[in-house]
């Protein structure tokens, strides 16, 4: 239900125990005149073609509704065949490995078509019966008039055995005479039916037109009908079932009977209602899910309905995943009903469509009027309501949402673009953190296309080798001597303006290639290193390579580090990692790479050095070689106003850091004010455009 499918190597042993199951439950429902070997090698078959149904872009309609054919006309055609058949494959289909995007919406289609194949099949073959049944009653009738003894007995055989219902009428409509098989349709009794009419049995919506239909038979202009109709039982019931109505003429060729032959097929008018709701509903919530919300949505911006202020909220759980993973998925999923359930109480009374888009995401559909609350109003309902515990086996559960808003929507605009505009202003949303709300803003949303784009285009030109690295000094204040040369990413987008590290960084952690941009840049730094220390020796300073949290935290950072300075023979001491710290969690698995790296030779220096370090270093779980003060501080003291306020916090913070034995280094030097404040506070050492600029390796200066 709230699942993540993950992709992996296709195994179609399934499929051959999935036919294996599939023969063993129809087995049940009908006898079938073949092996059992036999049955098992047609139903696989059969499964193949339903499983690449269900895998196809587009369902090939002809061939799933041939299976269901092929069924019927195998004899395979029991009372429970179909509904157990759609049983057992519905369960197996939504088990198969390596599931396409959607499954249960592409298994709800593929077995909706073999439904209609089989009972389109079904139909057919009754008609062929009815159609010889109508050949024996007008046989038995003109038999009749030669010998009424013989042909009465053949008729009532028919009409004993035949398990379609059968009236026989005068042309008046009345009925003469009716079988067993209708009684227990209709759950009149003879006596009762007798003297009634088809006409009187018919729902109030089909009166009209069956009444039509007998009259087009008696003048003539049609020879018989067959229409399904709703039929009204003893009990008040609905009862829909295929009626083939036919005039048999006398040997005159007047009116003499109608013959009215009923299929009872309401069983599977519900199997049809229920496989259309399904397909427009979310099998969990009940709520309608994401293909008939768009449709919804599509209907109301073509103007049709629309008639008030129309908003959409697009709205994403809060560390859903922390439900899931902490009390079971079992726990999530009652949880994702309460908050179908609660999304509906809110909205009650408005013209609203409360949808779940999947996983922990849910829309709402507003058409609104002078008297709806304005969209903060009703962003404070949704967290106040949310908010509020749900116990779900024992355990108060609260949750909170952030959400994405677009409201004053036009009628005429596109459905998709809208969707999409909603779920950027989502993720915006949730960048603020828990329980945020944020309205749809155009220039906001055009700036975050152009990152996005930057972004979906980062894999492409790492793997293109299309980034860059830039170097630059790392100064020592007191003799201003060379310590180090910083290896930083450059990019050059096509038609944008150059990025930078931090840039570079975040559009690679947006995108999933966070980890393979690290290794690029720890690969080309060793290789510039190693051809400095080639041209250098002893004296050739070593390169630095900061790292994001994610990159830090890397798994395979030791092992990545060790080959790369083994393929270019440098020396451990000459690479050097300046490390982000992270969450408690993360920062575990940091410091387990820092000791395994000094180890090795390589040494480290926190980046971002700040207040909410101090516990962490005096514990002195691990050996840094330095600390890189939070470039936000460091810039404080670039202004002269804001220097006298934040320099005694950077005084303490730089005296603390040598307390420990901790050089203390700066980025971002801006002009010489700047580096006297910095040298005044106690910072040893820095780098900035105006000492050192940031070039290629070509052009650097060492010394």
């Amino acid at each position: 239900m709230n699942d993540h499918p993950q992709r992996g190597p296709v195994d179609d042993s399934w499929r051959t125990d999935l036919a294996r199951t599939w023969a063993a439950e129809i087995a049940k429902t009908v006898f079938i005149p073949m092996s059992h070997a036999k049955i098992v090698r047609l139903l696989a078959r059969m499964t193949d073609t339903l499983a690449e149904a269900v895998r196809a872009d587009t369902v090939p309609a002809a061939e799933v509704a041939e299976i269901g054919t092929a069924l019927v006309n195998r004899a395979i055609s029991g009372r429970a065949t179909l509904s157990t058949s759609l049983d057992v494959l519905g369960r197996g289909l939504l088990a198969m490995p390596d599931p396409p995007a959607e499954l249960p919406t592409r298994v709800i289609t593929v077995l909706s078509v073999l439904a209609a194949g089989f009972t389109e099949a079904l139909r057919e073959r009754t008609y062929i019966s009815q159609e010889a049944l109508k050949r024996s009653l007008i046989k038995a009738k003109r038999d009749t008039e030669r010998s009424l003894a013989d042909s009465d007995a053949r008729l009532r055989a028919i009409f004993s055995s035949s398990a379609v219902g059968i009236a026989i009428s005068a042309p008046t409509g009345k009925f003469a005479q009716t079988n067993m098989a209708l009684t227990e349709i209709l759950g009149y009794g003879q006596p009762e039916l007798a003297g009634m009419s088809v006409q009187d049995l018919a729902h109030a919506d089909a009166a009209g037109w069956l009444s039509d239909s007998i009259a087009d038979l008696l003048a003539g202009r049609r020879p018989n009908f067959r229409e399904r109709c709703r039929l009204v039982h003893q009990d008040g019931e609905s009862v829909w079932a295929y009626l083939a109505v036919s005039l048999l003429r006398d040997d005159h060729d007047q009116p003499a009977y109608l013959v009215t032959m009923v299929e009872d097929v309401t069983e599977l008018h519900l199997l049809g209602d229920r496989l259309g709701h399904q397909s427009l509903h979310d099998m969990l919530t009940g709520l309608p899910n994401r293909q008939y919300f768009v449709s919804t949505l599509e209907r109301t911006l073509g103007g049709s309905t629309a008639t008030g202020r129309i908003t959409l909220f697009h709205f994403g759980l809060d560390r859903f995943t922390v439900v899931n993973d902490g009390l079971g998925q079992h726990v999530g999923d009652q949880l994702l009903r309460a908050v179908g359930q609660r999304l509906e109480s809110v909205f009650h009374g408005e013209t609203a469509m409360v949808a779940r888009l999947g996983g922990d995401e849910f829309a709402v559909l507003v058409e609104g009027t002078a008297e709806t609350p304005g969209v903060g109003e009703y962003a404070a309902r949704v967290l106040d309501t949310l908010a509020d515990p749900m116990f779900i086996g024992g355990d108060g559960i609260a949750v909170s949402t952030c959400m994405g808003i677009v409201d004053r929507i036009s009628v005429g605009q596109d459905p998709a673009e809208l969707l999409r505009a909603a779920d950027m202003t989502l993720h915006r949303a949730k960048r603020r953190g828990a329980g945020q709300w944020e309205l749809f803003d155009a220039r906001q949303d055009a700036a975050d296309r152009s990152r996005f784009r930057l972004a979906a285009t980062l894999p492409g030109a790492l793997q293109a080798d299309q980034l860059d690295v830039v170097y630059q000094r790392l100064l020592r204040f007191s003799d201003e001597t060379t310590i180090g040369v910083t290896a930083r990413l450059a990019w050059q987008p096509p038609a944008q303006q150059p990025m930078r590290h931090a840039e570079v960084l975040a559009l690679a952690e947006e995108t999933g290639v966070v980890l393979p941009v690290g290794r690029w840049v720890i690969r080309r730094a060793c290789q510039q290193a190693a051809a400095w220390w080639r041209e250098h020796g002893p004296a050739a300073p070593p390169v630095v390579v900061d790292l994001s949290a994610g990159q830090a935290r890397d798994p395979d950072l030791v092992g990545v580090v060790r080959r790369e300075l083994d393929a270019v023979e440098l020396p451990a001491e000459q690479l050097r990692l300046g490390v982000s710290l992270g969450t408690a969690a993360q920062n575990d698995e940091i410091i387990d790479n820092i000791l395994v790296l000094a180890e090795m030779g390589v040494t480290s220096s926190l980046l971002d050095y700040g207040t909410e370090h101090a516990d962490l270093l005096l514990r002195g779980e691990f050996t840094l070689r330095a600390v890189v003060l939070d470039r936000r501080l460091g810039d404080s003291l670039a202004d002269e106003r804001t220097a006298e306020i934040t320099e005694p916090v950077v005084r303490s913070l730089v005296d603390f850091a040598h307390s420990l034995g901790l050089p203390v280094a700066v980025g971002g030097i801006q002009h010489e004010d700047h580096l006297r404040r910095l040298r005044a506070v106690g910072v040893d050492a820095g780098q900035g455009e105006p000492l050192s600029p940031s070039v290629s390796a070509d052009r650097i200066t060492l010394g």
